[in-house]
C-alpha cells in the first residue's frame, strides 16, 4: 500500500470526525504519530520509508510545535501590552466617536480589558479603544 493513499484515507476518516476547530487541515501532535504509525505499519517491506525522510517529518512536527508556542507566548505579550496601554489612559483626557456618531470628549475614568472587544470608561460611556480619536496629557 502506498503511503500516501494511507494518508488520504486518513484525512479522510479524520475530516469526518473532527471538529471545526480541526477542519482547516490541521493536525495536531497525536494525529501526526497516528498517520506515521499507519505510514510504518502498511510499508512495503521491500521499500521501507527513507529514514531521513522520517527524521525530516519530525523535524517539521517539531517546528510546527514550537511555532504554536512562540504564537501562544506573542499572544500573551499583546495582550498584556494593550492592558498595559488602557492603564496608562486612566485619569487623561481623550476624545472618542461613538457609535451613534456623537464625540465625546472627557477623563477616562476606568477601562474593561476584554480581549475581543476592549474599551475605555469616559463617566458613563463606555466607547472602544479603537474609536479613540485623540488623546490629551494630563
Amino acid at each position: 500500500m502506498e503511503v500516501n493513499s494511507v494518508l488520504n484515507n486518513y484525512l479522510v476518516t479524520a475530516d469526518k470526525t473532527t471538529t471545526a476547530a480541526n477542519s482547516g487541515g490541521s493536525i495536531d501532535s497525536s494525529q501526526f504519530m497516528q498517520i506515521l504509525m499507519a505510514q510504518l505499519t502498511h510499508q512495503n517491506p521491500l521499500e521501507p520509508m527513507d529514514s531521513a525522510e522520517m527524521t525530516m517529518q519530525f523535524s517539521q512536527l517539531n517546528s510546527l510545535d514550537e511555532l504554536r508556542n512562540i504564537r501562544s507566548a506573542m499572544e500573551t505579550v499583546s495582550a498584556t501590552n494593550q492592558v498595559t496601554y488602557m492603564a496608562s489612559l486612566i485619569g487623561k483626557t481623550v476624545k472618542a466617536s461613538r457609535a451613534d456618531g456623537k464625540v465625546i470628549e472627557g477623563v477616562v475614568d476606568g477601562v474593561i480589558a476584554e480581549a475581543s472587544d476592549p474599551q475605555i470608561k469616559i463617566g458613563d460611556e463606555t466607547v472602544d479603544l479603537v474609536d479613540v480619536l485623540e488623546i490629551k496629557g494630563e
